[in-house]
């Protein structure tokens, strides 16, 4: 999913929260209709981020990550959220028969796991989480695909 014309931002995270420092100034910025995709391994930070911005965005729900529902709508903070987890999904076709992309003009689309699709359509933003070098260390490229997202991202970060 890389573009290899831009270069990602990367920021390292040395604590919960750093993490969550991230998250907040990402929040800032997102809209109805944005999409985040979120890769790495498991462990590395991605449902933790999307925890601190969700709250950032006024979500009152707890967000747990939906590995055993796939997908869990939560609208209670200035914006929705569409939360998608395509963990247990094999295909490119289980994936376009669960309909999370419905949500894609009326949410902020964040999805998990995102490497186990090959139809995400830009713009996007491509999040890739890596355990760093010291125990609690994590990092993570950002990486804008399409529309205005490298403007936006470059005015926070």
């Amino acid at each position: 999913m890389l573009t290899e014309d831009i270069k990602p931002i990367v920021k390292t995270m040395n604590s919960v929260e750093d993490t969550a420092a991230l998250a907040s100034e990402l929040s800032k910025i997102l809209e109805k209709g944005d999409i985040l995709l979120f890769t790495g391994e498991i462990g590395t930070g991605k449902t933790t981020f999307i925890q601190a911005l969700a709250k950032n965005l006024g979500v009152k729900e707890l967000v747990t990550s939906p590995t055993f529902v796939i997908h869990m709508l939560r609208d209670s903070g200035r914006v929705p959220i569409s939360h998608v987890d395509l963990y247990r999904l094999n295909d490119d076709d289980e994936v376009e028969s669960i309909g999370f992309e419905e949500y894609y003009d009326t949410a902020v689309t964040v999805i998990e796991w995102a490497d186990r699709y090959s139809g995400f359509r830009p713009p996007y933003i491509e999040l890739h989480f890596e355990y760093g070098t010291g125990e609690n260390e994590r990092v993570v490229s950002i990486l804008p695909n399409g529309g205005e997202w490298e403007k936006r991202l470059n005015s926070i970060l």
